[in-house]
């Protein structure tokens, strides 16, 4: 009998059993995931994430609470963790810590699921369990995405924002920010983050 996390599960099926679930998972290359942890070994083995830290969860709050002040009037709203992102080139389900639409956002749907598939801007909090996959899988998933302008990273453990732009060449541009009085800067909105706010009420 195969195992259980050998299995390679169908779209189809993530679908049907994320939307009877009352925790969030991803679906990665066949596999299903419980948020935040795409190293653990799947669905049947673990439940869910045990918890973000009380840092990180500040932190998502902050950024969230100030691009959605900055954003007011601008035609773009931002939305929070429990939106699910599709990637059509891999056909992944992921949960970004928070994302930027701008326009109208567009829903391509699976059974029951909404799927978001024009980001502008994802933001991801970077933790132990998550930062190496974040940097890397996710990321290599997300820039495949057309309408994705920024990724943002913002660490949890140590003062450090991290921004991935795309130029009208296709090229990513790293920008880096270490300095607690510094600020990032979104291109594809014209939005400027201060570190002070994000970081704000956070103890590291």
């Amino acid at each position: 009998m195969e195992s259980p996390r050998k299995r390679r599960y169908t779209e189809e099926e993530y679908a049907a059993m994320e939307y009877a679930s009352e925790f969030k998972h991803e679906f990665v290359d066949g596999q299903i995931y419980p948020w935040g942890h795409p190293d653990m070994l799947g669905m049947y083995d673990v439940q869910a994430m045990s918890g973000a830290s009380l840092a990180h969860n500040i932190i998502t709050g902050n950024v969230s609470g100030v691009l959605q002040n900055a954003l007011r009037g601008k035609g773009c709203r931002t939305f929070g963790s429990d939106m699910r992102v599709y990637v059509p080139l891999t056909g992944t389900y992921l949960y970004p810590d928070a994302l930027v639409v701008c326009g109208k956002p567009e829903i391509q749907q699976n059974g029951k699921l909404d799927l978001l598939t024009n980001p502008v801007v994802i933001i991801e909090v970077l933790s132990d369990s998550t930062a190496d996959y974040d940097r890397s899988g996710k990321f290599m998933r997300y820039r495949s995405i057309e309408s994705v302008r920024d990724y943002l990273l913002i660490d949890s453990r140590s003062l450090r924002v991290e921004l991935y732009s795309r130029t009208e060449t296709g090229q990513w541009t790293l920008t880096e920010i270490l300095d607690a009085q510094g600020a990032v800067t979104l291109p594809s909105l014209g939005v400027t983050l201060k570190v002070t706010d994000l970081y704000e009420d956070v103890e590291l």
